[in-house]
């Protein structure tokens, strides 16, 4: 049983460059304390990143590839502590293209599997040209990329009842898709693999209304051939989404060799049993749960 993109916090983002991590606690920069969880979700192994993907984009270049190499040398070390429990995810300082790629073949060689970056760099989207050198360094390396957001880009209208986390995550998921999609990112990158937080945020399941400005749009069509829903199947998602009744129609839009178990593990907002709510969700077969348990990651990784 694979569990993935756990969050993590290494002594590197907590206490260097005058910056604190919001969430910082000591407990998630050990890797003993995790297994406990671990065993009694049933999990053998969990892929785990920062606790919030690379907190250096407020910085310059190489400050901000400083604060990346002392995460990922912390999340190697981690990982080496228990290889056979643990796979790790590095991080790029992707407001400097050229050392990312730089970045990107350092975690390549001290074993890291792949690379968790936020949805949106200073709030511009990832499928931008400023960023065509990440994404063709990390198809070239066969680094899966995990993109999970940092709160809500423009948030003055969610700072009440938890939206920020409940509706903007979501949202900013979404964007992250839709921005790789119209982009082109996936055509001229058709060996990427990318996997979204959250089970996609919300363009899984509501992307008919995308199909349809493809449709009637022109603006929609002129980087991409294909209507948005067709992209797809060409992302990763994870099990975090709370309802099963959701996890079935996942499946049915992007096919169950896409789909991850996840946790959000440690936050808050956690699934406390990931395998069972899995195996307790209606209209899979059991070959699409054990996928989504653990075969899909074992490939995906290289496990």
């Amino acid at each position: 049983m694979a569990q993935l993109a756990q969050h993590w916090v290494p002594s590197a983002s907590r206490q260097e460059h005058g910056r604190q991590s919001s969430s910082a606690s000591a407990t998630l920069s050990k890797p003993k304390p995790r297994l406990k969880d671990m065993d009694r979700m049933g999990v053998d192994m969990q892929v785990i990143s920062m606790n919030l993907p690379t907190p250096s984009y407020w910085a310059d270049g190489a400050t901000g590839q400083q604060i990346a190499r002392q995460c990922n040398d912390s999340i190697a070390e981690f990982v080496a502590a228990y290889p056979e429990r643990y796979i790790g995810l590095g991080a790029v300082p992707l407001q400097d293209q050229s050392r990312t790629v730089k970045e990107l073949e350092y975690l390549a060689e001290i074993g890291l599997k792949g690379v968790a970056i936020p949805s949106h760099v200073r709030a511009k989207d990832l499928g931008i040209p400023k960023f065509r050198k990440f994404w063709a360094k990390a198809e070239e390396l066969n680094l899966p990329i995990y993109i999970h957001p940092r709160g809500f880009t423009h948030d003055q209208r969610l700072h009440e009842f938890f939206l920020w986390n409940s509706v903007g995550q979501p949202l900013e998921e979404t964007l992250a898709m839709t921005s790789i999609i119209y982009e082109g990112i996936l055509d001229d990158f058709p060996k990427l693999k990318i996997i979204i937080a959250h089970g996609g945020g919300y363009l899984p399941y509501y992307a008919g209304r995308t199909d349809k400005a493809y449709e009637s749009r022109p603006e929609t069509r002129k980087n991409i051939a294909s209507r948005p829903s067709d992209y797809l199947s060409r992302f990763f998602y994870d099990t975090v989404i709370f309802d099963r009744d959701m996890l079935p129609l996942l499946v049915k839009k992007a096919g169950d060799r896409q789909i991850m178990m996840g946790t959000d593990y440690p936050r808050g907002e956690i699934e406390e049993d990931p395998i069972g709510f899995v195996r307790r969700s209606k209209d899979l077969s059991p070959l699409s749960k054990d996928r989504i348990i653990g075969l899909n990651a074992a490939k995906l990784f290289n496990i």
